[in-house]
């Protein structure tokens, strides 16, 4: 059973975390966004200012409003994208 949720940063997200990727221990039980959040920024306290501009994806899929995070997920933290 994992006990550990995988999380990606992406450009901004990237430079602020200071690293591609963390590990997050988990209690067993499923996160909510702001529990996601919470560990987040207590971790890496410079990603509190992309909280407001920032989209989750759990494996691969936006969270949606009421997603929940699971142990052994790999969640990434996806800045807006611009292009053309």
């Amino acid at each position: 059973m994992a006990t550990s949720v995988k999380v990606l940063f992406f450009a901004s997200a990237r430079e602020a975390a200071g690293c591609q990727d963390l590990t997050l221990p988990s209690d067993g039980e499923s996160w909510s966004e702001a529990d996601l959040w919470a560990r987040l920024e207590q971790k890496v306290p410079a990603l509190a200012a992309q909280r407001s501009s920032v989209r989750l994806a759990r494996n691969q899929e936006y969270l949606s409003a009421n997603g929940r995070i699971f142990p052994g997920d790999e969640v990434a933290v996806i800045p807006p994208v611009s292009g053309g």
